[in-house]
């Protein structure tokens, strides 16, 4: 028995280039791990966004292991954009829910404004 929990990432940006570049990276995937991936065409300001969905398997099997290292992976390309001073053109987030409860793992924003509906 495992447990199951479900990971995902959510990546959004507005530049052409970088999405582009993801876009490339991603389809040298093996299929099987390209279907886990969403694309969002822009509907407004010409964000784009990638995600990556929960594989479905429990934690510590080997399809659960591959798609842990293919979120890695995204991960580790969208901080290969950051900009000197530590900004980056991308908006990502990975989240866990499931029987482990629900929490934000690790992400690349932070409150402006205080807002109590995303205060930490």
């Amino acid at each position: 028995m495992g447990v199951m929990n479900h990971n995902a990432v959510v990546a959004t940006t507005w530049n052409d280039k970088c999405f582009d570049r993801l876009m490339l990276w991603l389809n040298e995937q093996p299929e099987q791990l390209r279907n886990l991936c969403l694309v969002g065409e822009p509907h407004t300001n010409g964000e784009r966004t990638i995600c990556i969905v929960p594989d479905g398997s429990k934690e510590g099997w080997p399809k659960s292991d591959n798609v842990d290292e293919l979120r890695q992976s995204l991960i580790e390309r969208l901080k290969e954009d950051e900009y000197e001073d530590g900004s980056s053109p991308w908006c990502w987030v990975e989240v866990g829910f499931g029987e482990f409860g629900q929490k934000v793992l690790r992400g690349n924003n932070w409150n402006r404004y205080d807002d109590q509906e995303y205060a930490a």
